[in-house]
């Protein structure tokens, strides 16, 4: 005798995708004696020329919830500056006061996740690899996808850490870049959406 199941089916909702073809999101756009961001034919155009504050590009697309959220970007670093560290950003609000990042070396070697305090007076929760390694490539996929409540971080396909999503600011719908002192990049693609599951029935 055949009898009903319950399965689950997942869709997929595109919550923010930017490809940087024009700037609807409302990047920051400048040039000054410590830093220059700009949407060239090659991306968001992001580099920190401060000698000592790390800077921080941000826009705020609508996510009510982080629960089965996939964060995406495409970036590629742009050599010949100083090795600092360069990644995404999320969790925090437009004060920007607590933030959460995920990060790479601009040499290729080694990452860091961490849930700070702006000026980093304080650091909340901090996870470093120093033998994490991309070799010599300079592109970088960074993907955060949460899984029942956890986050699953992923450097170009490869999972980098797994940790639970009590320990990283949850404040706000912001998203954006890190970038340390020196370090430039070339962002070329970000893509935020969520998994939604909805109920089938088929017959066993």
């Amino acid at each position: 005798m055949k009898t009903l199941v319950e399965k689950p089916k997942s869709n997929i909702e595109t919550l923010f995708y930017e490809n940087f073809s024009n700037n609807n999101a409302g990047w920051e756009i400048v040039n000054n004696d410590t830093e220059a961001a700009a949407i060239t034919e090659n991306g968001y155009e992001i580099k920190n020329t401060d000698l000592d504050h790390w800077k921080r590009y941000t826009v705020f697309p609508k996510m009510d919830s982080k629960k089965n959220i996939r964060m995406r970007c495409t970036l590629e670093i742009i050599p010949g500056l100083s090795i600092g560290q360069i990644g995404i950003m999320w969790g925090f609000d437009d004060k920007h006061q607590r933030l959460n990042r995920f990060c790479i070396s601009t040499s290729g070697s080694g990452c860091t996740i961490m849930h700070f305090e702006k000026n980093h007076r304080n650091v909340f929760y901090r996870f470093y690899d120093p033998f994490f390694s991309i070799g010599n490539t300079k592109e970088v996929a960074f993907e955060i996808r949460e899984i029942n409540n956890y986050f699953f971080f992923r450097i170009n396909k490869q999972l980098v850490y797994i940790g639970h999503t009590s320990h990283f600011a949850d404040l706000g719908s912001g998203f954006g870049f890190y970038v340390d002192p020196g370090v430039a990049a070339s962002v070329k693609k970000i893509k935020i959406d969520r998994a939604i599951s909805n109920k089938v029935f088929s017959l066993n």
